[in-house]
């Protein structure tokens, strides 16, 4: 009855603490986050129980500000999977405490209250599991929890014949670490492509809800790029997923066979981030991953793919078909590229213009390009005789021997258009280049002239020439 009295209670932002007792029995389940929680309570009031869920990812300051508002707190959490992240450029600003057991680096609230009360606190493991598909949280149950969960299959579980899924892509350095002063952070754009072409938009998930499906990642960079990429797709680094779940998940694990691709392994081969990553899949997972450098290399990815390899039909481990002319740049590549290779001309001593260049070779043999001929390494004050339309600061960079790698001409000796090839360590990595690179294309598109940018970490570039030379 007392409940029944407030009913009519309706509270605002700017009076609910005013009343705050009429406030809580009218709403006696609140939802906050750890930290705002002492913010949005009045002073002494104290909750019957707290429930902190996710307890993991609660760093013990932030933890302190919620139990001050309670008699009685339920920590909820798994040791197994991901803790806070902490901000380690604060270490030289705070003291650390003597005692481990209350460390705000090295614990959380959940591992700290198991320390500190070491067995003398009841706890309860919660075994059943109703999440995933039986074949997806097996792997999590015997490689992380002793085969202690008890799964429990819905229809929609017994309706997926096919949970598990591993996409290989093909051989090469496709891993890319961008440090300069606008972007940091890695990221594998091949693996984005296998992510967009042969899965989003492939047979695989056609009948799927593009709401359903989430990807994840190790690196934000990845989840950045992805999210532009796949704008229907939920996408965000396996931090950010824990909690979450989807229909379908996909795994992007970045790293390639490079020295860079190792160094990063210890990151990428976390069991607490394999644990979380796999978790989050209810009706099946798929994986995108380097298979030599995590066959050799790792232990956590090395046992998913084995695991999934004898829960899985041949036809659920895809090598994908996605391969670049410019992955003849790396020591290990593609035998679809060995007729690219027999064919290559070496005018120029940077193997990607004479990649590009063979290919001009060839496309301007068809029919459809008749007429066509091409230079290269030509100067834009070459092409461009009046320079009244640029800037003073545009003509001076003209004017500086400013040049372009490939010009296509139509028969009459008319530009139709050129073509720029950008290597990753000059270009995405060098951010001087690319304001350079940004008033180029400016200065083309006050004349008119299309200009093709052929990145080298980037596919379908034997394609983007050919359109062009069709238009």
């Amino acid at each position: 009855m007392k409940n029944m009295k407030n009913m009519n209670y309706i509270p605002s932002k700017e009076n609910y603490k005013k009343d705050f007792k009429k406030f809580n029995e009218r709403f006696p389940v609140i939802l906050s986050t750890a930290f705002s929680l002492r913010y949005c309570t009045p002073s002494g009031h104290l909750f019957d129980y707290l429930i902190i869920d996710e307890a993991s990812q609660v760093d013990l300051l932030t933890a302190t500000l919620a139990l001050s508002c309670a008699k009685n707190v339920i920590v909820v959490g798994d040791e197994k999977q991901l803790q806070q992240i902490v901000d380690e450029k604060i270490k030289t600003k705070v003291q650390e405490i003597s005692d481990e057991k209350y460390s705000y680096f090295k614990e959380n609230i959940l591992t700290s209250i198991l320390k500190v009360y070491n067995g003398k606190i009841p706890t309860q493991i919660l075994k059943e599991h109703y999440r995933c598909h039986p074949k997806i949280i097996e792997f999590c149950n015997q490689r992380y929890y002793d085969g202690e969960l008890i799964p429990y299959e819905n229809k929609n579980h017994v309706a997926q014949k096919n949970p598990l899924y591993i996409y290989y892509p093909a051989p090469g350095n496709h891993m890319r670490v961008l440090n300069n002063m606008v972007e940091r952070g890695n990221y594998n754009q091949r693996e984005l492509e296998i992510l967009r072409k042969e899965i989003a938009e492939g047979e695989l998930l056609k009948n799927v809800n593009k709401n359903d499906i989430g990807f994840t990642t190790p690196y934000r960079k990845q989840a950045e790029k992805a999210a532009l990429q796949n704008k229907e797709i939920e996408s965000k680094t396996v931090h950010k997923y824990q909690g979450k779940e989807k229909k379908v998940m996909i795994l992007s694990t970045v790293l390639d066979n490079s020295n860079a691709g190792k160094r990063r392994m210890n990151f990428v081969d976390d069991p607490c981030l394999v644990n979380v990553a796999v978790s989050r899949a209810e009706e099946q997972f798929i994986l995108i991953t380097n298979e030599k450098l995590f066959s050799e290399q790792s232990n956590e990815i090395k046992a998913l793919i084995q695991y999934i390899k004898y829960n899985s039909l041949d036809k659920n481990i895809i090598n994908s078909q996605i391969v670049s002319v410019f992955d003849l740049l790396y020591n290990e590549y593609s035998p679809r590229l060995k007729w690219l290779e027999s064919k290559l001309v070496h005018t120029s001593k940077y193997k990607s213009e004479n990649i590009i260049e063979t290919i001009l070779i060839e496309v301007l043999k068809t029919e459809k390009s008749k007429g066509l001929s091409y230079c290269s390494q030509i100067y834009l004050k070459n092409i461009f005789k009046d320079l009244s339309r640029l800037t003073d600061e545009e003509r001076r960079y003209v004017n500086n021997n400013a040049s372009v790698d490939f010009i296509i001409y139509e028969n009459d000796r008319t530009p139709k258009f050129c073509i720029e090839v950008d290597g990753f360590a000059f270009h995405a990595n060098n951010p001087k280049q690319l304001v350079k690179d940004r008033m180029k294309e400016y200065i083309f598109r006050k004349y008119g002239l299309d200009l093709i940018r052929l990145n080298t970490d980037e596919c379908g570039n034997i394609e983007k020439i050919k359109e062009e030379v069709e238009k």
